[in-house]
């Protein structure tokens, strides 16, 4: 099943490329089967490194096709295949770009199932093609100038990565490039370090951390105002499980040996990210930069190298694809209705749709951390996991949290609750529509459930992130 689950969108989305007038019904049912098969996966779910497979591929070089989905992958699964089938949903977009939506997705879902070092690189890598096609196709007047940004950056961290990979199999004398192979060979010493600062300059980008973070506001400024190339952008946000999954544990020691630079970046990321999006001036920037600043805190979970800092690192991953893609897409809504992603380019909004407002502001809430919505429980546990490590930047990191409350809630009070209704003449705003109020809906339940009974995920978190500081344990 689990390979069904996985190339199912890339499949759907290659005849969809072929065969366009299939339109947004085949998307649609492509994407709600993967859901439906994820969701069957996570019922089944024995615990564990469930539903492995490996097949060799370049035998003699020691590469395999490997998979597997453990609590961790198997949680990020779930954010995926929701964010995926709600953009799909939702988004008023033609039917190539669907198809390119649902080749992104496969490419998620395999980045977070790889379970050999080569495999992960190859997703890591292809996940790039679709969501460049949807910036240089479907992209605003500057997407060119976004398109090649976010391409050198992307560069600039994936040849080093390639080379760490090579380097990490071959100087730590591992026999193939399979995770449970590697884990037995740790690689430390000067040759470990410089390893580690090749994948850690990769995964600083797609986390992002400052200051290999320019690309992410142009990026999201630029894609289709319909908001579903900025949510998917939201869910290519991988350098935290990347770093989880394999950098950290393949390399302890230099990992110890940088932590307190690395705590110092990830608070630097969340407190910068959070300053900078009170001068945002459109819908996208501010939650590019709320998004860069709450993967600042998932970074500082994750760099204390606690268990609890670990569980809290990656259910803010999880929990931020979801409220985050959900924001891009209900801005998109918004654009459609208004003409503008502008902030405050129209004002008094929920006086003509309050239920728009409300869900505004319910995805508002939980990116800011109010507690029994789906942001609370990551951003407390990482906070938890750093103060551990560094109360000093835990403080700094914290300051983040408070600053997304008064920028968030500024930005939402002066486009629904200004009490003079400005409007551009002849505009006629509407309320959710039926197929809106289902989308609406979903993501309420999602936040909720995250928020109200976080224990449902944690569980499945719980034993990887045990495994996940076992593994540090030898750079203590």
């Amino acid at each position: 099943m689990i390979h069904l689950a996985l190339f199912l969108p890339l499949l759907g989305g290659l005849i969809l490329l072929v065969w366009p007038q299939l339109g947004r019904g085949w998307a649609l049912g492509v994407a709600l089967l993967t859901f439906l098969l994820i969701l069957a996966l996570a019922i089944t779910y024995p615990g564990g490194m469930a539903d492995q497979t490996q097949i060799p591929l370049l035998p003699g070089a020691g590469v395999n096709y490997a998979v597997g989905l453990d609590g961790a992958g198997l949680f990020l699964w779930f954010a995926v295949g929701l964010v995926s089938l709600l953009g799909i949903w939702i988004a008023q977009v033609p039917p190539r770009f669907l198809a390119l939506a649902l080749c992104m997705e496969t490419g998620l879902l395999g980045i977070f199932a790889a379970t050999d070092l080569v495999l992960f690189y190859l997703f890591f890598e292809a996940t790039l093609i679709p969501s460049l096609f949807m910036l240089g196709l479907y992209g605003g007047a500057e997407r060119v100038r976004a398109l090649l940004t976010f391409a050198l950056f992307t560069l600039a961290g994936s040849l080093p990565m390639l080379a760490s990979i090579l380097a990490l199999r071959f100087l730590s004398g591992s026999p193939s490039f399979l995770l449970s192979d590697l884990a037995q060979h740790p690689l430390g010493g000067v040759a470990g370090t410089w390893v580690f600062l090749g994948f850690l300059l990769a995964m600083a980008v797609k986390t992002p951390l400052v200051p290999l973070h320019p690309w992410l506001p142009l990026f999201h400024a630029e894609n289709h105002p319909s908001g579903l190339a900025d949510a998917m952008g939201t869910l290519y946000k991988v350098g935290i499980f990347g770093l989880f999954r394999w950098v950290l544990p393949l390399l302890p020691g230099p990992f110890m040996a940088f932590r307190g630079f690395l705590l110092f970046l990830a608070a630097l990321t969340a407190l910068y990210g959070a300053w900078v999006a009170f001068a945002a001036k459109d819908w996208k920037r501010l939650w590019a930069y709320g998004s860069l600043s709450h993967m600042g805190l998932a970074a500082l979970g994750l760099f204390s190298g606690t268990e609890i800092g670990a569980v809290g690192a990656i259910f803010l991953l999880g929990a931020s694809m979801i409220y985050t893609g959900g924001l891009f897409l209900f801005s998109g809504r918004l654009a459609e209705r208004t003409g503008t992603l502008e902030i405050g380019g129209v004002r008094g909004l929920a006086r003509s749709m309050p239920a728009l407002a409300a869900l505004g502001l319910i995805l508002t809430m939980a990116m800011i951390g109010l507690p029994g919505l789906s942001g609370f429980p990551g951003e407390f546990m990482s906070l938890l996991g750093a103060y551990q490590a560094s109360p000093w930047w835990t403080f700094v990191g914290f300051l983040s949290v408070i600053a997304a409350a008064a920028y968030a809630l500024t930005a939402y009070q002066k486009v629904f609750q200004e009490k003079t209704l400005s409007l551009p003449a002849g505009l006629r705003l509407l309320d959710l529509s039926g197929q809106e109020w289902v989308f609406g809906a979903l993501l309420v339940v999602a936040v909720l459930l995250l928020g109200l009974y976080p224990k449902l995920f944690t569980e499945l978190l719980d034993p990887v992130a045990r495994s996940f500081v076992h593994l540090i344990q030898g750079g203590l």
